[in-house]
């Protein structure tokens, strides 16, 4: 019978083999997350981040946080940038994870218009074993579908009586606003964005 000897590996090379590991667990990993610098500059995005904000990884390594994803210049009332900034600036303070509410944060895809994006946020900081922040991890969940479906299909319990029916026409009428509103911002990014595009075109074409 042979007896099969198992393999010796040095510590070295089970090291390499840890590293690498954890390393293909994080591109791989269906959870998006983002992985930054203490101040804010982006060291690599998993392939679910990536995917979720149509980037590739080799144009967002070592940007600024909000130079990679400035808000939507477009949109007159977005404070993404605002709203993520306080998020890390309380997650490098207090050195704890916060969960954020709801967000309207717009991306713009690699040639391509502006697109509007509803996201669920979650910050944390990495601590070493010396107490301090060695990285930020940023993990989006992408909410648009869930929360444009909402908004087109939302609809309150049927009247009672005259005073329940008015204040149903009325919460319908604002919506309907809101519904409006959001289109035609979402109308105007796009045409902005084609306009932007077709000038690059040009001025491309003229060189």
């Amino acid at each position: 019978m042979t007896i099969v000897q198992p393999t010796f590996r040095s510590p070295k090379a089970l090291m390499a083999g840890a590293q690498d590991a954890w390393h293909r667990l994080f591109e791989h990993c269906p959870i998006p997350i983002l992985l930054l610098t203490p101040d804010l500059k982006i060291v690599d995005g998993n392939d679910a981040y990536l995917g979720g904000v149509s980037r590739s990884r080799d144009t967002l390594a070592g940007l600024n946080m909000f130079d990679a994803f400035p808000d939507n210049p477009h949109l007159a009332r977005a404070d993404g940038v605002a709203n993520l900034a306080e998020s890390f600036g309380k997650v490098l303070h207090e050195k704890r994870g916060q969960v954020m509410p709801l967000q309207r944060y717009d991306i713009q895809p690699e040639g391509r218009p502006w697109q509007v994006r509803y996201w669920h946020p979650r910050n944390w900081p990495v601590i070493d074993d010396d107490g301090s922040i060695v990285a930020v991890v940023h993990h989006v969940t992408d909410a648009t579908t869930a929360i444009l479906v909402r908004k087109a299909g939302r609809a309150g319990p049927p009247p009672s009586s005259s005073e329940t029916l008015l204040c149903s026409a009325d919460r319908a009428i604002l919506e309907a606003r809101e519904i409006v509103r959001e289109t035609r911002e979402a109308i105007l990014v796009s045409r902005a964005s084609l306009e932007e595009n077709v000038s690059l075109s040009q001025d491309f074409g003229s060189m």
